[in-house]
């Protein structure tokens, strides 16, 4: 753990040296790079004392992403885990799934049917409806309410291009094509302007084909773990392993629709609607097929609906300068069918979840020096859930009012929050934040259990943060941020009953809230000579929600009826619940740089390095999925004056062999046995680097076309705690054209 804070300081060291003397010869600056996640207002990302990251519409067009979570891969400090090709769960500060906090456009994706670790809510967003998406990093709940523990992720989609003319219209097309998985990609859209009225309007289809992995096989052994090789034909397989190149069925198709409508009150009053739709199709889970222990296991369908009315006012109320609110309605539909190897039982899931959202959110300045923003949210969801199962063999079909959820659930959560920023010095800014939420969950138990009955929770949280930015020089800025975060314990936690990768999950209503508490320490500097950051981060997160056998749990109690149930319909299969653990800690080092070589015209070297160390101190191990140190490093000729620019870079990762005992167990992550308790030397996954060549032609304003050879040695591996390989070799081409 020492290691990671020296390291940090002799980074900085360093680095002040360099900017300090930078600084006597140097007043040469970078464009502002302007975030409204890091204090729910616009500044310069350079003057928050948080790490945030922000990736633009010209980089998520070069970097030719099937998914939106595959965007954030380049971005410093997350890794994306893929349990399937279709998925895509973006793990930052060593928390994933329900423990990073994901908005569209300020409205929260997430709900209280989020599962546990990794899921794929993000890539259940269009990457064509993207304008940009702004990463925060580290605990956020004081701004952000629940959920906020590992960081916030908010993807703000395209809005109208601007125009002054009374009337315009501008159609826009996007393809692209990539042979690893012989994906194809396309989307038409249109934008325009009449009067006060401007508009968007587009549509995308997807059609992506089995992921074809690096050179090698995974080899499947009967336990359900794997082992990745490199050779075609290895030999002295153990007993009853089998290989696997081509990873089948990991393809999918997908429709997908978006609309945004504006409309100009007056001079300081605007007025926007906002529709999006996702259409998903028989999207395989993998990691449970590849095993085979199952035949069939499709989230189909995976759709989502979105739709929002948004007001902005400047100046129209005395004392409030800025105001904006919202009214937000978000459908969630997952369907799963399910058929075991070998059964005549054929399960069909339904779980459809409607949020309705309010925000509202003010700003007041006080002169120069201080600026007030606060509001408040409120999200009320309630799920639809049933189940059918069907013998093939007679066609007899039973129904339940329980999916993964017991049907008419409900969650809500009222929140109030404020923020205040003051201007001490010239050099020296602080901004304090605080929360107020207030939570409550009901489900019927007694569907499946009479013993539980009506399940009702209640409670709520407080939460703050504390951040300071001090300009040691105008190249310079030191910062320190402390903060909280909070998940309220989510109907998935306390009322579902799911297939996970280490076996089912039982309702766990007993179940606290986990808190954390941060601490950010870095610098960011920005020079003619580079720019970047350098940050290190320490959490302490207690009541971290662990999962438990129902053996262990209940060793010298009485069974519930709802457990044993389980048990007895899923002969072999572990059943789990989850309980709170005491305490966790994730500490760890993020560093960016981006640096022009100026004895090259148009040619500039930049690259992020990521540092994680988690560790479990109840139990003595390291975190689940704890991220291997892993970054990019890249140089970039970009020619304005020619309208070409060529990228080549290195994406890698370290070996992991820092494994939980959940890991172990896990069907995922390499090695031959599955007993935490049994020495393996083959548990890891195996680091790798991947060698990556793009170029691009922008042939006018409105033309521009991208081609890029993505793992050229083709590689084979896979993100560490995913269950499918990253594409090996593949040859990408795509080109937009606006009219």
């Amino acid at each position: 753990m020492k290691e990671l804070f020296v390291s940090f300081l002799v980074i900085m060291a360093f680095g002040f040296i360099v900017v300090a003397n930078a600084e006597k010869e140097d007043n040469f600056y970078e464009l502002e790079e302007i975030t409204v996640t890091g204090t729910r207002g616009e500044r310069d990302s350079y003057e928050i004392p948080r790490g945030i990251s922000i990736a633009t519409e010209d980089e998520i067009f070069k970097r030719n992403s099937i998914t939106a979570a595959d965007i954030l891969r380049e971005e410093i400090g997350v890794q994306v885990q893929k349990t399937s090709y279709g998925h895509g769960s973006p793990i930052m500060r060593g928390l994933t799934g329900y423990h990073t906090l994901i908005l569209i456009d300020g409205v929260r994706l997430n709900n209280s049917t989020f599962r546990s670790g990794p899921n794929q809510y993000m890539a259940t967003i269009d990457p064509g409806q993207i304008n940009r998406i702004e990463v925060l990093r580290g605990p956020g709940s004081a701004l952000y309410g629940s959920a906020a523990l590992g960081g916030v992720i908010n993807v703000i989609t395209k809005s109208p291009i601007k125009t002054y003319e009374a009337f315009s219209i501008s159609p826009y097309i996007f393809t692209s094509f990539s042979s690893a998985d012989r994906g194809k990609i396309g989307r038409i859209e249109l934008s325009g302007k009449y009067k006060l009225f401007d508009f968007i309007a587009g549509t995308t289809y997807k059609d992506i084909g089995d992921v074809r992995p690096g050179k090698g096989n995974d080899i499947q052994l009967p336990n359900k773990k794997l082992l990745i090789t490199s050779q075609s034909q290895p030999k002295n397989l153990p007993e009853g392993a089998w290989l696997v190149d081509i990873e089948s069925p990991t393809g999918w198709k997908e429709r997908n629709g978006d609309m945004k409508l504006g409309f100009k009150l007056s001079d300081n009053q605007n007025l926007k609607l906002t529709y999006q739709i996702v259409r998903q199709q028989d999207v395989p889970r993998y990691d449970k097929l590849a095993t085979k222990e199952y035949d069939i296991f499709l989230f189909n369908p995976q759709n989502r609906d979105l739709a929002y009315l948004n007001y902005t006012a400047k100046e129209i109320i005395p004392f409030i300068n800025n105001l904006q609110a919202s009214l937000s309605y978000h459908k969630q539909e997952e369907g799963q069918e399910q058929q075991k190897t070998g059964s005549s039982s054929f399960k069909e899931i339904s779980d459809i979840t409607d949020t309705l959202g309010l925000s509202l959110q003010m700003t007041s300045l006080f002169g120069e020096k201080q600026k007030i923003t606060y509001g408040g949210e409120f999200y009320y969801d309630t799920v639809d859930s049933s189940e059918s199962t069907t013998d093939l063999k007679t066609g007899a079909k039973k129904e339940k009012s329980w999916g993964t959820f017991p049907d008419d659930s409900k969650f809500w959560d009222l929140n109030a929050y404020l923020q205040d920023e003051i201007k001490i010095l010239d050099n020296f800014e602080v901004s304090v934040a605080g929360r107020y939420t207030r939570f409550n969950t009901e489900a019927d138990l007694g569907i499946r259990d009479p013993a539980f009955g009506q399940f009702q929770s209640s409670g709520d949280a407080i939460t703050g943060s504390l951040g300071m930015i001090y300009g040691i020089t105008k190249n310079l800025n030191l910062m320190l941020n402390l903060a909280q975060a909070f998940r309220t314990p989510s109907l998935n936690d306390t009322t579902a009953v799911t297939v996970t990768n280490e076996g089912i999950d039982a309702p766990s209503p007993d179940l606290g809230s986990e808190y954390g508490n941060g601490l950010d320490l870095g610098m960011k500097f920005r020079t003619r000579y580079f720019s970047g950051s350098a940050i290190y981060y320490f959490s302490r997160i207690s009541g971290l929600v662990t999962r438990v056998s129902v053996d262990e749990a209940y060793a010298d109690k009485e069974m519930p009826k709802l457990y044993s149930d389980l048990q007895e319909s899923h002969p072999g299969v572990p059943i789990f619940v989850k309980d709170n653990i005491e305490k966790a800690i994730v500490q760890g080092v993020e560093m960016g740089i981006n640096a022009p070589i100026h004895v090259v015209p148009d040619v500039s070297v930049y690259g992020n390095l990521s540092i994680t160390r988690g560790r479990d101190i109840d139990n003595d191990e390291p975190i689940r999925r704890e991220q291997p140190t892993n970054g990019l490093l890249g140089i970039r000729w970009d020619s304005s004056k020619f309208g070409l620019w060529i990228d080549f870079f290195s994406r890698f990762a370290a070996k992991q062999d820092r494994l939980s005992s959940g890991d172990i167990r896990d069907p995922r992550i390499p090695g031959k046995e599955i007993d935490p308790k049994k020495e393996d030397p083959w548990a890891y996954t195996p680091g790798w680097f991947t060698l990556n060549i793009r170029t691009g032609l922008n042939a006018s304003t409105q033309t521009r076309i991208v081609m890029a050879v993505e793992n050229i040695t083709d590689k084979r591996y896979r993100e560490h705690g995913s269950g499918v390989n990253n594409p090996g070799r593949n040859f990408i081409v795509s080109a937009d054209q606006r009219f």
